[in-house]
């Protein structure tokens, strides 16, 4: 068993230090542990290219980024390789590090495991044997931990923004807390309460990768989404028959209030529609199937209707 720590923060600060005593309570259960921290990486952000799209669906391959002059490749063995993943983050204007979103981007539908299992099956339907194929390891069950640490209550898309970091790769995430009130550098190792908590948390990861997927348990803050735990939820008053949605796992349903307490119901048949599923993916695939991705019939038109575009300004650039 294999757990991977990614610290987006600091050397020695606050969030490592969580990250670190997390990793700590994985290995009291037995865990091989190894740690990463993501600002001593090149990672260039993706270029919405779909080459690895592409390669998957296409050429029979792995779904491999065409960019070669980073460390993406180093990361992706990691995460591929490792069996739970401790994923920490300082709170920069309410959110984390902008280079986990840069890697959640480059991590996208190539490593969906919707996607992965199409092309897989697609090379089986076609007798497909060149290439390498979809990586046998994306279809493993895997377990998470997010840390969130900040120095006041903004806070409101760090949690979320990491999950979603968590969601095309199928990872559970059995945990997530913040961390707040701790904005001095190393602080955090003065609050026992926090270091415990942590603790737990990567205990809690190895624990959950031990027992079956169907005896694994969420330990974190309820939130209000029952699927996901998510405390994101965006009210759309495009639909009357599901005025809300979780930001994070898609799934729709109705905002209620009993008793003071706000509930976000969603019927049983709606469900299987959540991002979390793996039911939601396919879903997901099939709708960029037959309506984002599906030919145009006036593409023979696209040259001439670019051309304004392309003599329309230059692009300012600063003076080298």
């Amino acid at each position: 068993m294999k757990i991977l720590g990614i610290s987006c923060g600091r050397k020695m600060s606050n969030t490592e230090i969580l990250v670190k005593e997390a990793l700590m309570g994985a290995e009291e259960m037995g865990a091989e542990v190894e740690l990463i921290r993501l600002n001593d990486l090149n990672i260039k952000p993706c270029t919405g290219c779909n080459a690895c799209v592409v390669n998957l669906f296409e050429k029979g391959g792995a779904g491999e980024c065409v960019i070669k002059t980073d460390d993406f490749a180093f990361i992706d063995e990691k995460i591929m390789e490792c069996d739970g993943l401790i994923l920490g983050s300082p709170i920069y204007e309410k959110g984390p590090n902008g280079l986990l979103k840069i890697l959640s981007d480059r991590m996208g539908p190539s490593h969906d495991v919707a996607f992965r299992t199409v092309a897989k099956n697609l090379r089986k339907e076609k007798g497909i044997t060149t290439g390498k194929g979809p990586d046998e390891r994306s279809f493993k069950r895997r377990a998470a931990s997010l840390i969130a640490v900040g120095g006041s209550e903004w806070d409101t898309l760090a949690l979320p923004v990491m999950h979603i970091f968590t969601l095309s790769m199928q990872i559970d995430v059995v945990d997530k807390f913040l961390v707040n009130w701790v904005g001095l550098p190393s602080s955090v190792v003065f609050k026992e309460d926090k270091l415990k908590r942590a603790r737990e948390s990567g205990r809690h990861v190895a624990e959950s990768l031990l027992k079956e997927a169907s005896e694994s348990k969420y330990i974190g803050e309820p939130g209000v989404c029952p699927i996901c735990h998510s405390k994101l939820i965006e009210i759309r008053d495009d639909n009357n028959n599901y005025p809300a949605v979780c930001a994070i796992c898609g799934v729709r349903g109705t905002l209620n209030v009993v008793d003071g307490k706000v509930h976000f119901d969603i019927a049983e048949e709606d469900k299987a529609h959540s991002h979390i599923l793996l039911s939601g993916k396919f879903e997901h695939v099939d709708e960029l199937h037959k309506v984002s991705l599906k030919p145009n019939p006036k593409a023979h038109e696209l040259p001439e209707r670019l051309k304004k575009y392309k003599s329309y300004l230059s692009y300012s650039t600063p003076k080298r």
